[in-house]
């Protein structure tokens, strides 16, 4: 069994993050589920809750959103179901270590995806 991903984000985002880390991986990343949210159209809040929770397959659920304070960080703060994280700020460094480590314990998986998320980040010279 591993972590489940999920990515809740702004329209495409989490499609294109995916893609890329599947193309950088040269596997499927078909287990990372995606939930777009446009903060203009509907409001699917009712969903999230029961949808994210029905996800955890026993080992937990990791959240990755796109920006913090943004309406899918928002949405998904206020649904995370026991046994999960959410994490905001995603960038490709921290999925591709969320999707290699998934297999790791929920809170040692959270550890490791953050700090490769800011380890990525730099200042070129």
């Amino acid at each position: 069994m591993s972590v489940t991903i999920v990515l809740v984000t702004h329209p495409g985002i989490a499609t294109a993050m995916r893609d890329r880390a599947a193309e950088i991986l040269d596997t499927s990343l078909e287990e990372v589920m995606i939930t777009e949210l446009d903060s203009g159209t509907g409001d699917p809040r009712p969903r999230l809750p029961g949808r994210l929770a029905d996800l955890d397959r026993g080992d937990g659920v990791l959240i990755l959103t796109d920006l913090p304070g943004a309406t899918p960080c928002n949405r998904a703060r206020r649904s995370v179901p026991a046994h999960s994280a959410l994490i905001s700020g995603l960038n490709l460094p921290m999925l591709i270590r969320a999707w290699n480590y998934r297999d790791r314990p929920l809170d040692e998986l959270r550890r490791l995806v953050l700090d490769g998320g800011r380890a990525a980040i730099m200042e070129p010279d």
